[in-house]
């Protein structure tokens, strides 16, 4: 029924860990695809599972969005579901989501919350996504109130419809990819109010950098094909400043409160001014905020 899709570079430890984490859903109603991106040590699966696990090698270092059409391209599920390497799927997953499905058989999407945990600070904090009764154009672009790609399920058929992620971006590919099925005439979404994807978050990482060029690259084009109308403009100026304040403030740097301040300037939400204030003050404080806002 399903294909779970995993892109990972130069990281075979924590390959071979997601998969015997697999080993614990409810149902085994899924193969894996994991697809290494050309790593300079290729990575190899250390034994064998009670589910199937193919693994592909990129002939050249093309990038999550690209490896995932890659792992796409050779799913035999009807429905597509993403990993990355460090996070993980509540053991319930499959099961629930194949009940979902055959709950309503017409669904083409389904998405849920995640639990986000902060390893360095030591707590965690769910994700709280909009209803799918309340979804479109606008609210999506003022934020992602739907999900990255470990948080969602997509017919095959409907992924390949919108044409896969966009290999064009450096940057925002999961944004992008909500856009497009928000904005299909065939998206046919469906909520399920469980955090089934675990999902880890690094602060001052160094795969998190600070330079964003290539997000702004990406808002530039997401901008352009999108938004149409003064009130979307006015929402994805808000939600550009966020997604360049993001690095930032993983990288509890004080840049993130400039951020902030700005889209106080355009929302004139005190929330926003508190963020602000306090990501000037002390950005590992600000972090901490998640647990509470």
């Amino acid at each position: 029924m399903f294909s779970i899709i995993i892109p990972s570079y130069n990281r075979n430890l924590e390959v071979n860990s997601l998969l015997v984490s697999l080993e614990q859903q409810t149902a085994k109603n899924f193969d894996v695809i994991v697809v290494d991106d050309c790593s300079p040590n290729p990575l190899k699966i250390d034994r064998t599972f009670s589910f199937e696990v193919k693994l592909i090698r990129n002939e050249q270092n093309v990038g999550p969005a690209q490896s995932r059409n890659n792992g796409a391209k050779m799913a035999t599920g009807e429905w597509l579901l993403f990993l990355d390497d460090d996070d993980r799927f509540d053991e319930r997953k499959c099961q629930i989501i194949a009940e979902t499905i055959e709950q309503n058989p017409t669904l083409n999407f389904i998405y849920h919350p995640a639990k986000c945990e902060m390893v360095n600070e030591k707590f965690s904090y769910i994700t709280q996504p909009i209803k799918d009764n309340e979804i479109s154009l606008e609210k999506i672009l003022l934020a992602n109130k739907i999900g990255g790609m470990p948080m969602i399920a997509i017919k095959k058929t409907f992924f390949w419809q919108l044409g896969g992620l966009s290999t064009e971006l450096k940057s925002l590919e999961d944004y992008d990819f909500v856009l497009k099925a928000v904005s299909s005439a065939d998206f046919r979404p469906k909520y399920v109010d469980l955090p089934l994807s675990i999902c880890q978050f690094h602060t001052q990482r160094s795969s998190v950098s600070t330079n964003t060029v290539n997000t702004e690259k990406a808002i530039e084009i997401i901008g352009r094909q999108y938004v149409k109308t003064e009130q979307q403009a006015k929402n994805f100026a808000i939600n550009s400043l966020y997604m360049l304040s993001y690095p930032h403030a993983m990288n509890l740097s004080r840049k993130a409160g400039y951020y902030y301040f700005k889209i106080f300037g355009l929302s004139h939400n005190v929330k926003h001014l508190m963020i602000a204030i306090i990501s000037t003050i002390s950005p590992q404080l600000a972090i901490n905020l998640k647990r509470y806002i």
